[in-house]
């Protein structure tokens, strides 16, 4: 470890939807975590020399968790089947400290959030943030199926659940996104 890793605990880890699983992790030597804002990401050191950046998906006024969404890439390289198949509850390893290359524009008058799949973890930080800021905004979220809806429970339960919008593009024609009626 050195001073741009951190050494962490998967203190959770569990389904969040089909192919998706929540990971918590905490600091392994206690106290708090380094701060990070909302749209940024940490960089995980996992098993085979592979590291694999994942989005922090919550409330960035958080210190004691790192919450991640990660998806069970058909196509992973290793880095998704890992963290899916091999990490556990209580497993120790590095990551980087968090960076962000997807930061929201504070002098935004509106913030229009548009999510598709798991592009909804940076979304969930930022929609947290901007609630606490009493910011406009909206947030909506599209995947294929309801099964694929990744932290649907969190969204329709949260302070601004009617800010939040959900489409379902192969369940209900209906349902689906209209993003020229949005934009």
């Amino acid at each position: 470890m050195n001073a741009e890793t951190l050494r962490v605990i998967v203190a959770q880890k569990a389904v969040e939807a089909t192919d998706i699983c929540r990971l918590e992790l905490v600091r392994a030597d206690v106290g708090p975590l380094p701060t990070f804002t909302a749209g940024a990401h940490v960089e995980l050191h996992l098993p085979g020399d592979l590291r694999r950046a994942y989005s922090l998906c919550n409330d960035p006024a958080e210190t004691h968790r790192y919450v991640l969404g990660i998806l069970k890439d058909p196509q992973s390289r290793g880095g998704s089947r890992a963290v899916h198949e091999q990490l556990q509850v209580g497993d120790e390893l590095n990551i980087s400290l968090p960076r962000n290359h997807f930061e929201l524009d504070p002098a935004a008058k509106s913030s229009l959030l548009l999510a598709g799949g798991i592009g909804i973890t940076p979304l969930l930080a930022m929609a947290e943030q901007l609630d606490r800021e009493r910011a406009s905004f909206e947030l909506h979220y599209t995947t294929s199926t309801s099964e694929r809806m990744a932290f649907a429970e969190r969204l329709a339960n949260a302070p601004y659940a009617r800010k939040v919008h959900f489409y379902l593009s192969q369940e209900n024609q209906a349902q689906r996104l209209d993003l020229d009626r949005v934009l």
